[in-house]
């Protein structure tokens, strides 16, 4: 009975061994097909406008209440808030004002045909305001001759008139004819002292001239400083007041709002964002490597949601300086900004939409493809398939040429006819047996 048992358990054994070395991993297998393929990488991406307008306050004052909101449509050269303009019209007048003033008080000051004609009158006429004096003197002599000849026949008479001589009226225009004759001889001698005084200023003559026209060259030169600073406060006036109106500097869109209005302001306060939504465009950061596989131009397809259609963009610019931005595994990379312009402006779009960009690099015809998870790199950075050939694997090397994220040309190393694993791993060999369902 001993021996039955130890028989037993070695033919359970070898059952089990038989079956274990006939068994055969099953994969899934795929053939290499001809088509065209287009080398590609995806980034993701973000929609932006190159230019964007703030409207900011252009001086200080007050302004009505803002109306607009983010989203409404503006129109160039439209009101966007109004200004109050008031003060800054008195201003202009004012200083309007001043500057008229000054000018005519400078036109006057100019005017110096009046001193000419004094000094030319001062030179011709000193000899005749000489001839004038010595006259005057001599009308003073002669009045006073007769009026101390009237004062003696007015003293006579007053004498007769006490004896009863003489007449009442005698006496009285003795006494009229005393008074007159007094009175023309102040008169003459008042005429004397103003020829005299006269003649003092003529003597002066050009130096006098002179002196006051040297006096009103200084003030004029006052005058004119005045003048430049009252200009320059109209100039200022007035380019405040050409300021004072807040206009949409595009036809456009309000992207933000910043103030509500209705209230004084400083000069600089921002109220408005605007844009043209027409020019939106897309920034992609790219890898440096895949941006040297890029030029102007080349074509970019643009997903901005998983349910839409994507759409059609061309490589604008890519910017010349790169710089270093973590992974999401924390390696450093180096990466540029490429700008990508829409074929088509976009419906529904705004600025700072995420996208997905994929950039097109080359293609190729009747190229040789296959799945690109069904090419493995091995540590010497080669890259190989696993072939089935009669049920067993084989390693095979291959030539990768272009690229995507879904397929790769196989340049070298198979056929259209060959059967390869669709996805291998890393504990497949060469020799192992396989079934294909």
């Amino acid at each position: 009975m001993r021996p039955a048992k130890l028989w037993a358990v070695p033919a359970s054994l070898i059952v089990i061994l038989i079956c274990g070395c006939d068994a055969r991993r099953e994969v899934e297998a795929i053939k290499p097909e001809r088509e065209t393929i287009r080398e590609s990488f995806g980034e993701p991406a973000k929609t932006r406008l190159d230019k964007t307008y703030r409207v900011s306050m252009p001086i200080s004052g007050r302004i009505d209440r803002v109306e607009f909101e983010p989203g409404d449509t503006v129109k160039k050269g439209q009101t966007l808030a109004a200004f109050d303009r008031a003060p800054l019209e008195h201003a202009v007048a004012e200083a309007e004002a001043s500057v008229a003033e000054l000018k005519a008080n400078i036109k006057v000051k100019e005017d110096n045909r009046l001193e000419e004609h004094l000094r030319v009158e001062a030179e011709a006429s000193l000899q005749a305001f000489l001839e004038a004096l010595k006259a005057a003197d001599a009308q003073v002599e002669a009045e006073k001759v007769q009026s101390d000849y009237a004062q003696i026949e007015r003293r006579r008479t007053e004498e007769l008139a006490r004896d009863d001589t003489v007449s009442r009226s005698s006496l009285d225009d003795a006494r009229m004819r005393a008074m007159t004759a007094l009175s023309n001889l102040r008169e003459q001698e008042f005429m004397r002292a103003a020829l005299r005084a006269l003649l003092v200023a003529v003597r002066l003559g050009p130096q006098a001239v002179s002196d006051y026209l040297s006096k009103k060259a200084l003030e004029r030169e006052v005058l004119a400083h005045q003048l430049a600073q009252a200009q320059a406060r109209l100039a200022r006036a007035r380019h405040d007041l050409a300021l004072a109106r807040i206009e949409s500097p595009i036809d456009g869109v309000v992207l933000e709002r910043y103030e509500l209005g209705d209230r004084t302001l400083s000069a600089g306060h921002e109220l408005l964002l605007l844009g043209d939504l027409s020019q939106l465009e897309v920034v992609a950061d790219v890898l440096t490597q895949d941006a040297l596989r890029l030029e102007r131009g080349s074509e970019v397809s643009l997903q901005p949601a998983a349910d839409r259609e994507p759409l059609a963009g061309r490589v604008k610019r890519i910017e010349p300086a790169g710089f270093t931005k973590l992974s999401s595994l924390g390696v450093e990379q180096q990466r540029v900004n490429v700008i990508v312009r829409f074929v088509e402006p976009p419906k529904n779009l705004g600025v700072g939409y995420r996208l997905e960009a994929r950039f097109f690099v080359r293609a190729k015809e009747d190229a040789l493809v296959v799945p690109r998870y069904s090419v493995m790199q091995a540590p010497d950075r080669s890259f190989y398939v696993m072939k089935v050939e009669n049920g067993r694997l084989k390693k095979q090397t291959v030539q990768v040429g272009l690229r995507n994220d879904l397929k790769l040309e196989i340049e070298e190393g198979l056929s259209q006819e060959d059967t390869i694993v669709s996805a291998p791993d890393a504990t497949m060999q060469t020799g192992d047996k396989v079934a294909v369902p």
